[in-house]
């Protein structure tokens, strides 16, 4: 496995190997010092970065630290990679220059490094971002225009718009992930007199929605599939709750099947903010952390109904172990470092332990490891990383004494790591 760090010397990869215990190389290879997060392909084969020193986006071969081609885009703000690592999606500024050539927003072959699309797209927020979104297949790609969403072959943009999806004020959309039939949610947000709606489209019927909800309260939406798009659940909030109950606003929770046969609120068992939501890899399930401190944490099947409750504790956060056996439920931000190893199969907790200063988290590809980083500038001092084994045991400490900026794992490929389930060993957590 590797480990990329990017902080204030450039970017580096590192070799991690766990068996009985977990260590971390020296630099492996060293990649450029880039100006934004870089990012790897989904199976890993492939990292991107921003060079800072001006040369472009460098796509590399994550395997060897190979240079597999540069984009000439130096100006570059924001990249993202297509599911199949095809392609490549970056946008800069719109300039007169870029608009007489085609636009700001270019998708790019990583093989070649020649621009195959451009489109202009004034407007860039981390939160949109990507603009473009392929089906896991890259047969299609959707993108985002004035009230609705234009489809492409994902494949062949050169054969222009294909279908269209006509949704008034649209703010946000999502193409769902897995095999056909592809599907697309949309949100549109309140606005004065007029609710909140969101649509499921099932392609290539795009003129008609097989599902549509409407609600008030809901300025904003995150619209989260299941990993095989069998629903989705969208969390809607606002800046300001009606009821005067919190000072951060107002969040729901809609869940809508992807046939449109089931939608409705999420039974939540206690009142307060939604902190957090995720899928289970499989798709099969997913977790809520949501109430005013205590939080409660709850699992739900794909049917939207309650089936385990993991009781309350310090927590806003859950992120599933790729093989969906282990979950962590933590709370970072303004709690502090509470993280609790669970194993989803067996629905017993293996270990709670403190991970202060905590501010970046993820699950290792083979699932049996669990990295916490503090980063610059959500702390200024004692940046570096740990890593932690699911039961709790600390295995690793690196303190790097300068500003660090980034720490994530290079994802596996489908089917590299096993699925193993916890060894019998003593709780090793404090």
């Amino acid at each position: 496995m590797q480990v990329f760090i990017r902080d204030q010397t450039g970017g580096h990869i590192r070799s991690v190997a766990s068996s009985d215990s977990t260590t971390v190389s020296e630099d492996t290879y060293t990649v450029c010092s880039s100006k934004v997060d870089a990012e790897y392909a989904a199976d890993g084969t492939l990292l991107a970065a921003i060079d800072a020193a001006g040369r472009g986006v460098i796509v590399y071969d994550s395997s060897t630290g190979r240079e597999q081609c540069v984009l000439p885009c130096p100006n570059a703000f924001g990249i993202a990679l297509s599911p199949k690592a095809t392609f490549i999606q970056t946008w800069e500024k719109l300039t007169d220059e870029l608009q007489q050539s085609g636009g700001n927003l270019r998708v790019w072959d990583t093989k070649t490094g020649s621009v195959v699309a451009s489109f202009c797209h004034k407007s860039f927020s981390k939160d949109a971002w990507p603009l473009i979104q392929w089906t896991s297949d890259e047969v299609l790609a959707c993108l985002p225009i004035t009230n609705g969403v234009h489809l492409y072959g994902g494949q062949d943009f050169a054969s222009g718009v294909i279908g269209r999806i006509t949704h008034n004020r649209l703010s946000k959309f999502a193409v769902s992930p897995g095999p056909v039939p592809y599907k697309v949610a949309t949100f549109a947000p309140e606005a004065k007199d007029q609710a909140a709606s969101m649509k499921l489209f099932v392609y290539p019927n795009l003129s008609e929605p097989v599902c549509t909800k409407s609600m008030f309260r809901a300025s904003d939406a995150s619209l989260l599939w299941s990993p095989v798009g069998a629903a989705v659940v969208v969390k809607t909030s606002t800046e300001v709750d009606a009821t005067g109950q919190s000072y951060y606003g107002e969040s729901k929770l809609v869940f809508l099947s992807a046939d449109g046969k089931t939608e409705g609120n999420v039974p939540l068992g206690k009142d307060g903010p939604i902190h957090d939501v995720a899928w289970s890899p499989a798709g099969r399930e997913f977790v809520v952390v949501y109430g005013f401190m205590p939080a409660k944490a709850t699992l739900f099947d794909v049917k939207c109904k309650a089936v385990f409750d993991f009781g309350t504790g310090s927590r806003n956060t859950v992120a599933w172990a790729p093989h969906g056996r282990f979950l962590m439920l933590g709370g970072f931000g303004n709690i502090a470092g509470h993280v609790e190893f669970w194993d989803n199969q067996r629905k017993k907790q293996l270990a709670a332990i403190k991970a202060p200063g905590t501010t970046n988290w993820a699950w290792s590809p083979c699932s049996r490891l669990f990295l916490a980083a503090t980063l610059f500038p959500r702390l200024r001092v004692d940046n570096g990383f740990r890593v932690y084994r699911y039961n709790g045991r600390l295995e690793h400490e690196s303190k790097i004494p300068h500003e660090v900026y980034q720490v994530t794992w290079r994802p596996g490929r489908p089917g590299e790591f096993p699925d193993r389930p916890a060894s019998p060993t003593p709780n090793a957590g404090s």
